[in-house]
């Protein structure tokens, strides 16, 4: 298929041009093929997907990912770029990188909160958490009845270590949980699920080493919501693991990469 058709495609489903986002470039990130057979999927544009994509090959192809820069080491540190080497690796055997951040995260049937509700069974009813002009947060109904059994679940569905920080009691207020995926820095939205009736919040980084973690953390136990981090990757990975399916819809093959989620974010 001619990539100029898949951006085209892309651009129609998602609408750019309806939000804003924190990285410069949404959507084309280095143009490298004109004609794709093939398209893998990642979250972060790091080291383990584009090794995998030379373990597998990979040649006159697609890379979309929802972030267009690797994975942060450590929650501290400073965003790094995408290395020379992926870059001339990429140019070398005609690899595309495609990426959408908000455009992705907007509430929708690719979306992170919808798709990790999906797999964990939850039913959203509402939608909150506005950023860059979009929503991307839901408020779930559910069959679960304790903040146990909710993180006993996510951590067989995410594949690694979660972790909970009790401010809300383990019992669930009528089984209800919100879920907003990766790094959530809003704190205006705490009052939000109290006066909901939510005590349970799904995000992805907890850890307190952050300043900025350590003002949801003031926020959620004020107004007695719990918060259980699954790490940014992981509670984000469902989305771009769902693009297969638009992919394969356009007639494309499409396969997901899955990356090592940083537990040193909990």
């Amino acid at each position: 298929m001619k990539a100029e058709l898949i951006y085209k495609a892309l651009e129609e489903e998602f609408r750019p041009d309806e939000c804003t986002d924190v990285f410069p470039k949404k959507g084309l990130q280095h143009h490298f093929a004109d004609e794709v057979d093939t398209v893998y999927t990642a979250t972060f544009a790091g080291d383990e997907v584009f090794e995998k994509l030379i373990e597998l090959d990979a040649k006159n192809c697609l890379l979309f990912t929802h972030h267009p820069v690797p994975q942060r080491e450590d929650i501290l540190a400073d965003p790094q770029p995408i290395a020379e080497k992926w870059q001339k690796m990429m140019a070398e055997r005609n690899i595309s990188l495609f990426s959408y951040h908000i455009p992705l995260d907007r509430n929708g049937p690719y979306s992170p909160g919808n798709n990790l509700a999906k797999r964990m069974g939850l039913r959203p009813y509402k939608e909150f958490y506005e950023q860059n002009g979009v929503r991307m947060g839901v408020m779930c109904e559910s069959d679960f009845k304790t903040a146990d059994e909710v993180a006993e679940n996510l951590a067989k569905l995410l594949g690694n270590e979660v972790k909970l920080y009790n401010y809300g009691g383990n019992e669930l207020k009528g089984g209800k949980v919100a879920v907003m995926c990766g790094g959530a820095k809003s704190t205006d939205v705490y009052k939000e699920m109290a006066d909901e009736g939510i005590n349970l919040f799904i995000i992805g980084v907890t850890t307190k080493r952050a300043e900025w973690v350590q003002t949801i953390h003031k926020e959620a136990e004020k107004y007695g919501v719990s918060l259980l981090g699954g790490t940014h990757q992981a509670t984000e990975k469902f989305a771009p693991a769902e693009m297969v399916l638009f992919f394969e819809k356009l007639g494309l093959k499409a396969y997901f990469i899955d990356e090592t989620a940083r537990i040193n974010e909990l």
